[in-house]
């Protein structure tokens, strides 16, 4: 991330009238990537985001390395951020790609994107793909919402797949509090003929004694 260029660079490239005309630039892998880039501009400048999330998704479904700087230009450069429902289906879609490199840039914009995401992550600690919910974990436990533990400890009590549960107790070992332990000795004791889980919850209390 964190990837930008200047509007008056872009436009020194290349000027398009028309919308046509950019996106045909943008789809056609073979057009210069300088080109593509002020394409990529105008587009986002032109378009709601969810056309510009939409169109990633679509064009972006391998992990291609020649790809990273157009995924990395559109994040840095959304003009406003994603409000809608349809948005966020956009999103959700891009948090299970098999493109590692779009998930993983889906994952930081929301990182970055603050509490208004918070709804999107709820859904998303929902999801039927145990992954998904692995990556709200991440989210909610480098974000720190006001009410993060609260949320994590919820997901803790009612996750059923050990690995996204162990996910949401490393995080609230980082940013738990002593109260918490109550909770994570109660779990230990209900997976106790488990050594990872018991060794991964002793590792959380400690952390929070700490």
């Amino acid at each position: 991330m964190g990837f930008k260029k200047s509007e008056q660079d872009l436009v020194d490239i290349r000027r398009f009238k028309e919308f046509d005309e950019a996106r045909e630039c943008f789809e056609d892998s073979s057009c210069d990537e300088e080109d593509r880039l002020n394409a990529l501009d105008y587009i986002i400048r032109h378009k709601e985001i969810y056309y510009v999330l939409r169109m990633m998704s679509k064009l972006f479904s391998e992990n291609r390395v020649e790809d990273h700087v157009y995924v990395d230009y559109a994040f840095s450069n959304f003009k406003s951020k994603p409000k809608r429902e349809e948005d966020f289906d956009e999103l959700f879609k891009m948090m299970g790609s098999q493109n590692a490199y779009l998930r993983n840039a889906t994952i930081v914009f929301l990182q970055e994107f603050g509490v208004e995401a918070k709804p999107f992550i709820e859904r998303l600690l929902n999801s039927k793909d145990r992954d998904i919910r692995i990556f709200a974990v991440n989210i909610l436990g480098d974000v720190k919402y006001e009410d993060s533990i609260d949320m994590l400890k919820f997901f803790i009590l009612k996750e059923k797949d050990i690995n996204a549960m162990m996910t949401a107790v490393d995080y609230l070992g980082e940013i738990g509090s002593k109260d918490d332990i109550s909770l994570l000795e109660a779990l230990k004791k209900e997976h106790k003929d488990e050594p990872y889980v018991v060794f991964g919850i002793d590792a959380a209390i400690d952390r929070i004694r700490a």
